[in-house]
């Protein structure tokens, strides 16, 4: 028994050691856990903690509007963008500066006040920012070769009508500065409404019934002109040609093809160029083609080769005399050519489909009836504008033949129309035949 209990006794110690070891292990790890996680908080809070960036106190910009969203400018020169800068509170803090930047500093560079100076053709971005690079704008730079600038500018037409589904050719007068270092200024076509008229390098295409206004304009000096197109369902197309002139009554018959909006052709003799200089000049001014009749109307066929070079030469010489350019077409005295002509026409030659014989029947009546009797799509009509009958009859039978869908064109925008190309020396009787 008594050995029982000091079993027992020894025992207990043991168990009350051990809790005691135990209590006090727990309350060390608790100890060193708390610090452990007190550390660990501390140093999470640090990581997460953003740094404290010192900002400059500036008014901040609200906006900045360029005076230019493009600029097209030569190599070699300079031009100014100017911003409009608004910022967001009044405040007496400096307001944010802003930085002027090239996208491509071999094209274009700019200064710190928006000074441009052009380096070599190309593309590029002028950037406007503020210091901070929160709002900025940008205009777009396009730096161009040198070029040879359009002087004067002018369509020959200002005012057509063109059938539906077909072309017309519009002719461009341009004058140039003259550097033969230098391209010419190009131009630039546009339709106000591309769903009634298109266009393109100055040829028109009809597409629905309507009007529309064709404009063209040099790309870099903005000159202009433009025709008003009439697209109707379908047109007729002939030439009128008169030979013979200028002379006293081309006035007048000018001014009735200006009246309604025609164009002719008028085949002219180099030895009266000079006496009619100004209805010649009015000819060229109002956009009717100018052909040579040669020198002094001679049979070339029975002519020695130095004698029709001489009726050719001179009657183109004459005419570039008064008008600044070389007749675009020949016609020989009454049709006649060879071998000879040809060779030295130095242009396409043209002869007739429809010959009204106003120089024999001089009668207003029978030149009108005759005109609007034989009149056809694609033909080419012979007359003389040195005959009063020829000039009035005519001018009569003008507003019926457009009334029954003919558009007066010169010939070699017949020949286009009808798909047709002409070459220098080649007889052509019509683009039917």
């Amino acid at each position: 028994m008594v050995t029982y209990m000091k079993k027992l006794k020894k025992t207990l110690i043991v168990f009350l050691v051990l809790g005691l070891f135990c209590s006090l292990g727990y309350t060390f790890l608790g100890m060193t856990n708390h610090k452990i996680n007190t550390v660990a908080k501390g140093n999470e809070t640090t990581a997460n903690q953003k740094p404290n960036i010192a900002t400059t106190n500036y008014k901040l910009l609200k906006s900045i509007k360029l005076d230019k969203l493009s600029l097209s400018i030569t190599k070699g020169k300079k031009a100014i963008i100017k911003a409009s800068l608004k910022y967001q509170q009044d405040s007496s803090s400096p307001k944010e500066p802003v930085v002027w930047v090239s996208k491509n500093t071999s094209i274009a560079s700019v200064n710190s006040k928006g000074k441009i100076t052009a380096l070599k053709a190309g593309t590029t971005y002028i950037v406007c920012k503020g210091e901070t690079g929160k709002i900025k704008a940008r205009c777009k730079i396009e730096v161009r070769d040198p070029y040879n600038k359009i002087k004067t500018l002018k369509l020959t037409s200002t005012s057509l009508r063109v059938g539906k589904n077909q072309k017309r050719f519009l002719d461009l007068k341009t004058t140039y500065d003259k550097n033969k270092k230098y391209k010419n200024e190009p131009v630039v076509w546009i339709s106000t409404n591309n769903k009634v008229v298109t266009v393109k390098n100055g040829v028109i295409k009809g597409k629905k019934t309507g009007t529309a206004y064709i404009k063209v304009r040099s790309k870099y000096t903005n000159k202009t002109a433009k025709c008003k197109v009439t697209v109707v369902k379908k047109l007729k197309y002939v030439a009128f040609t008169f030979d013979d002139g200028p002379g006293e009554y081309t006035d007048k018959l000018l001014s009735a093809l200006k009246k309604h909006e025609s164009k002719a052709t008028f085949f002219v003799l180099g030895n009266r160029a000079n006496s009619f200089k100004k209805q010649l000049q009015r000819e060229y001014n109002l956009g009717m083609e100018i052909g040579s009749h040669t020198w002094s109307h001679k049979n070339l066929k029975i002519l020695s080769k130095k004698n029709v070079k001489k009726e050719i030469s001179y009657a183109r010489n004459a005419i570039k005399n008064v008008t600044g350019e070389y007749p675009t077409l020949l016609r020989p005295p009454y049709g006649n050519y060879n071998s000879i002509v040809s060779k030295n026409a130095k242009a396409p030659m043209i002869y007739w489909s429809v010959d009204t014989e106003d120089w024999k029947y001089r009668n207003v009546k029978y030149i009108k009836n005759y005109v609007i009797n034989h009149a056809g799509d694609g033909q080419i009509i012979l007359l003389h504008d040195i005959h009063p009958t020829s000039v009035n009859g005519f001018i009569k039978a003008l507003p019926e033949l457009r009334k029954k869908g003919y558009e007066l064109v010169t010939v070699s925008e017949l020949y286009k129309i009808k798909g047709k190309t002409m070459k220098n020396g080649i007889m052509y009787f019509g683009p039917n035949y």
